[in-house]
């Protein structure tokens, strides 16, 4: 198929859906296990339950949602039961960007997909030990999925800031919030998107990527957003999984509610509030400092080089998307996210319960409670 023809099903009204990658642990040791093949052998009649690159991987994916609330019992009725599978076979499911203490290599899931990258990354592909929150809203055509992917970029570091859940890795407290986008930097494709004028202009550079060999299909290309022309959807995936659902559906619904705002923007051709530079290089820093400091980072907001708090950039922004958040119903998970913004991150309560313990193992143990807790109050 030329790029010309590389067809976008445009989503009439902005769906909803996630995925999410958990991490499988021994139950006993709480280390990472090669647990998948196993658990989708006894999983065998559930389609969203699906592997992924490593073996140490379980992914769920959503059903297609309108609604955050609707997105809430379709997701934790599907992780209640995936939980029920793994005890079963002594496994432990946790949400965060990386694995504390974990030191073997990653085990490549034997599908041919997988084997072919295994082939092409070589080492790189066993240490992509690393668990993302994905999220995809419905948009009503190419046009405005690349439009709307433009104007979302400068927002990117506000979203990885609030989702960091990486701060170990390997034994080691490596100094950052998200040391997940750390490891993914090395990786060829991952990162800032390009931009690009009209989906015809994005269809002609995947034409390229696919004859230089570098993707069969847009799924192989690993940008923090990315279109899915299959779906209809934008794709946000910059963001470390989390070891709550609530805080996974309050992130989903500020990805929704900022996708449409940004959608009516591109649309009406008027600038997006609050104004963070759009140029690549501050761009590319923002989201270096948004890893490294998180919710505490200072980002470049100006040609000057002005900064300004990460935490005020997201009350402004929560405060400017609240008649968008009126009309979709998800003002009340926007005021729990801004309520949430001056209590402890994940990558700051796991930095906590070791300071406390001296142990990542507790660690472990405690983003495991985490969503246990929560799965027997809901």
């Amino acid at each position: 198929m030329q790029g010309d023809e590389l067809e976008f099903a445009g989503s009439e009204y902005p769906t909803v859906g996630i995925e999410i990658e958990f991490q499988l642990l021994d139950s006993d040791t709480l280390d990472l296990v090669d647990g998948i093949l196993p658990l989708l052998q006894s999983f065998s009649e559930e389609p969203r339950i699906k592997p992924e690159f490593t073996q140490c991987t379980v992914e769920i994916n959503s059903s297609v949602c309108t609604t955050i609330d609707q997105l809430r019992s379709d997701v934790t009725n599907l992780v209640s039961e995936l939980k029920r599978h793994c005890e079963r076979l002594n496994l432990a499911l946790c949400g965060a960007g990386t694995h504390p203490f974990s030191l073997h290599p990653a085990a490549i899931t034997p599908l041919p997909h997988y084997v072919e990258i295994e082939q092409r990354m070589v080492y790189l592909s066993h240490t992509l030990k690393t668990y993302a929150l994905h999220v995809h809203v419905g948009m009503p055509s190419g046009d405005a999925a690349v439009g709307v992917m433009s104007l979302l970029k400068p927002f990117l570091p506000i979203l990885l800031a609030l989702s960091a859940s990486s701060p170990f890795w390997q034994g080691q407290d490596t100094g950052f919030a998200s040391f997940r986008q750390r490891i993914l930097a090395a990786m060829r494709d991952y990162g800032l998107p390009p931009s690009f004028a009209s989906w015809r202009e994005f269809a002609r550079c995947f034409d390229n990527l696919r004859a230089a060999g570098a993707a069969h299909v847009v799924r192989d290309i690993h940008w923090d957003i990315r279109p899915n022309p299959r779906f209809g959807t934008l794709e946000v995936r910059v963001m470390d999984v989390q070891p709550t659902l609530r805080e996974t559906f309050m992130l989903a619904a500020l990805v929704q509610t900022l996708q449409v705002y940004l959608l009516r923007c591109w649309q009406r051709e008027i600038p997006a509030q609050p104004t963070i530079l759009q140029q690549w290089w501050a761009q590319k820093e923002n989201c270096f400092r948004a890893s490294h400091h998180g919710v505490e980072a200072q980002i470049i907001v100006d040609e000057t080089g002005h900064v300004r708090p990460i935490k005020a950039l997201a009350r402004e922004l929560l405060a400017g998307l609240a008649e968008t958040a009126e009309e979709l119903g998800t003002k009340h998970w926007l005021d729990q996210l801004e309520t949430w913004l001056d209590t402890a991150q994940s990558y700051l309560r796991q930095r906590a319960v070791f300071t406390e313990t001296k142990s990542l193992r507790e660690v472990a143990a405690r983003l495991v409670a985490e969503l246990d807790e929560e799965l027997l109050i809901s």
